[in-house]
C-alpha cells in the first residue's frame, strides 16, 4: 500500500460517521452531485452482520483513491432482491445500485428508461472498457447495457481427475472424447489403485445431470442450453445431433458400469465421497472442486484437473461457461440526474476496479490488516476488529480488468495453481448462451414443468428405459406443453435484438 496509515487517519476528519439510509439516496427527483465535495450513494448486498462503517480507515482509503465520499447501504443478502423491488417500488433510488436478479421488474424498468444506457459510455474509461463482450451480452436488455457486471469465472468447467490412477495405468490427461472414454474404461476395469480387486469405476454422476452430460454436449459440438439451427433460428440444445450423441454416450457408459449405476438417484451433496475413499476416479464438474478433493486427501498431489477434451484431434476446443456475473450495478435517473453525474459515477466505478481498490477491498492495508510472506503472498491477520474494517467491501468490486498482478493468498493444495490455468485457457474456448439476456414469457410460468419433461427423458435414455424415439416423442410433448411458445418468443427477443450479428 502507497498511502501511510497518518495518512489514512487523517482523512478521517473529512468523512461523515452516520450510515445514510436509502431513503436518503437521491429520492424520487434526485440532484445533482457536488462536484467540489462529490458523495456518491451505493447499495449493494452485506454478507457479514458487521459490515465495513464509514469510520473504517479502509473505506477511507477507498475514498481518498476514488475521489469521493462513498455512502454504502448495506442491505442482507437473504433478502437482497426484495430491498431492490421495494426501492423500485417506491422510486428511491441510490446513485449506483446492485441488481442481483434479472427479474421482469428490473427488466420493465430498464425499458421504461429509470436506468441509464452505458452501452456506449464504457469505452471512454481505462478498467470498464475492459469488460468481457460476452458477458456484457449476458447481462443486455433489449442489446443495450444498463449496467456493469461483478465479473465472475467465467471459464470455470472443468474435469476432477485422479492423479495417481493415470500414473498406475501408465495413462495421461485425455485430449479427445474417445481418450476419454478409454480413461473410464481403464479406471474401472484395470485396478488403477493397484490393490488386486475389482472396485472401482470410472465417473461419478449425481442426479445433478447437467453437470456432466451439458460438457459432454459442449464437447461433442453441441451448443450451450440453445443454439442457432440449420433455418437460423434458436432452439434448445437437446434438439440439437450432437447433444444426442453425448446422451449415447453416457448410456454406453452406463451399460458398460463405467458410471454409478444410481446416478439418477445419487445426491450431488455425496458427489466427493466416491472420489475420496477410492471407488470412483472422475468428476465433470467446476474445477474448483479439485482443490476441495485434494484438501481432502492424504496425498494432496494425487488430484490434477483439466478444462474439456474435444470430439476429435482435429476439432477445436469448447468449453462450458458460466454466465460471468453475480448481479451488475445500475444507475438509475432519478437519482443521477444528468449525463455529468453518470460521467463522474462511472469514473468512481471505473477507479474501483483498479489494482489498488481491489487489494483494499480483499485485504484492507497492508502491516494493519495483513503481512506479505516471503514469496508475496498475503499473510491475513486473524483479528475479529480488524477484519471488520473491510467486511464486505469486496461486494464493491466488479472484476472487470485481469487481475493477475494482485494480492493472492497462497495456493492451499498442489492443484490449486493448475485450476487458474484451467480457467485462463477455458475463457478463449467459452461458448455463451444465446438466449441469457431474453425473457420467456411462457418459461416464467412454465419453466419448471418444461424441465422436468427433459429431465426425466435425458435420464431414462442412459438408464436404458426408453429409445431413441421415444426420447424424441418426449420433445415433441415437451413442445405440446409449452415449449414451441418459448421456443417462438425467444426467436421473437432474438430476432428483434440489433446488437446480434445474424
Amino acid at each position: 500500500m502507497t498511502k501511510t496509515w497518518k495518512k489514512i487517519v487523517a482523512l478521517a476528519a473529512t468523512v461523515a460517521i452516520a450510515v445514510p439510509v436509502l431513503a436518503s439516496c437521491g429520492g424520487g427527483g434526485g440532484s445533482s452531485i457536488d462536484m467540489e465535495n462529490p458523495s456518491i450513494d451505493i447499495m449493494t448486498k452485506a454478507f457479514q452482520a458487521d459490515s465495513a462503517q464509514p469510520d473504517s480507515p479502509v473505506v477511507q482509503a477507498l475514498e481518498e483513491l476514488v475521489g469521493a465520499k462513498l455512502n454504502i447501504n448495506w442491505a442482507p443478502s437473504t433478502s437482497y432482491d426484495e430491498k431492490v423491488t421495494t426501492s423500485m417500488g417506491s422510486g428511491t433510488y441510490p446513485h449506483a445500485m446492485l441488481v442481483g436478479a434479472r427479474s421482469s421488474s428490473v427488466i420493465q424498468a430498464a425499458r421504461n428508461d429509470i436506468f441509464w444506457d452505458i452501452t456506449d459510455k464504457m469505452a471512454n474509461y481505462e478498467n470498464l472498457s475492459q469488460a468481457n463482450p460476452v458477458v456484457n451480452h449476458n447481462i443486455s436488455i433489449d442489446g443495450k447495457i444498463y449496467g456493469i457486471y461483478r465479473g465472475r469465472e467465467l471459464g470455470r468447467a472443468g474435469v476432477s481427475i485422479r492423479k495417481d490412477w493415470l500414473a498406475n495405468l501408465g495413462l495421461e490427461i485425455p485430449k479427445t472424447i474417445d481418450e476419454f472414454y478409454n480413461v473410464l474404461k481403464a479406471f474401472t476395469e484395470q485396478d488403477p489403485d493397484k490393490n488386486g480387486q475389482n472396485d472401482t469405476y470410472g465417473m461419478i454422476v449425481t442426479n445433478y445431470l447437467a453437470g456432466p452430460l451439458n460438457n459432454l454436449a459442449l464437447w461433442m459440438g453441441a451448443p450451450n442450453a440453445w443454439g442457432v439451427d440449420e433455418k437460423g433460428e434458436l432452439a434448445p440444445a437437446f434438439m440439437f445431433d450432437e447433444f444426442t450423441e453425448a446422451l449415447k454416450f453416457m448410456r454406453k457408459c452406463y451399460e458398460e458400469k463405467l458410471i454409478n449405476s444410481d446416478m439418477a438417484t445419487y445426491s450431488s451433496d455425496k458427489w466427493n465421497e466416491q472420489f475420496l475413499s477410492g471407488q470412483a476416479g472422475v468428476i465433470i464438474d467446476v474445477a474448483d472442486r479439485a482443490r476441495r478433493l485434494a484438501q481432502n486427501m492424504e496425498d494432496q498431489d494425487s488430484v490434477d484437473v483439466f478444462g474439456y477434451v474435444t470430439k476429435d484431434a482435429s476439432t477445436a476446443p469448447r468449453t462450458l461457461p458460466t454466465t460471468g456475473y453475480d448481479g451488475y450495478y445500475v444507475f438509475p435517473k432519478p437519482a443521477v440526474t444528468s449525463e455529468e453525474d453518470l460521467n463522474f459515477v462511472l469514473g468512481v466505478m471505473d477507479k474501483l476496479n483498479s489494482l489498488e481498490a481491489v487489494n483494499l477491498m480483499n485485504y484492507g492495508i497492508e502491516g494493519r490488516h495483513y503481512d506479505l510472506d516471503a514469496d508475496g503472498f498475503v499473510v491475513k491477520k486473524d483479528d475479529a476488529a480488524l477484519l471488520k474494517e473491510y467486511n464486505d467491501l469486496n461486494q464493491l468490486s466488479m472484476a472487470i480488468v485481469s487481475y493477475d498482478n494482485a494480492l493472492k493468498t497462497a495456493y492451499t493444495a498442489p492443484v490449486a495453481e493448475k485450476i487458474d490455468q484451467v480457467y485462463e485457457e477455458n475463457r478463449g474456448y467459452a461458448v455463451s448462451n444465446p438466449v441469457e439476456p431474453y425473457v420467456s414469457a411462457t418459461y416464467s410460468k412454465k419453466g419448471p414443468q418444461l424441465d422436468s419433461i427433459m429431465e426425466e427423458a435425458k435420464v431414462k435414455f442412459i438408464v436404458g428405459q426408453i429409445d431413441e424415439d421415444a426420447y424424441k416423442a418426449e420433445i415433441e410433448r415437451w413442445k405440446s406443453m409449452g415449449g414451441a411458445d418459448v421456443i417462438k418468443e425467444y426467436n421473437e427477443a432474438y430476432q428483434a435484438d440489433s446488437s446480434v450479428q445474424k
